[in-house]
């Protein structure tokens, strides 16, 4: 089973989020992509893009997500 572990109101956070996650090496599903981009106005209706990873990897995707990785960027760019 799917998990949902993070919504975004827009599609390229979700797909940033998904990137994350798989660069880590969990399996990543994108739920309502399709709908939200084809029909906006029923996004906040559906929660907006819903990122989802199986059930056993739900808590270990979370962290991930929550990580401030900020310190990794240099003050150049």
């Amino acid at each position: 089973m799917w998990t949902t572990v993070a919504q975004y109101a827009q599609l390229y956070e979700a797909h940033l989020a998904r990137a994350r996650l798989e660069s880590e090496g969990l399996e990543v599903m994108i739920a309502d992509e399709h709908t939200v981009t084809l029909q906006s106005l029923y996004a906040d209706a559906l929660g907006g893009v819903r990122v989802q990873v199986l059930d056993e990897d739900a808590d270990r995707a979370r962290a991930i997500l929550e990580e401030d990785r900020s310190q990794l960027l240099d003050d150049d760019g």
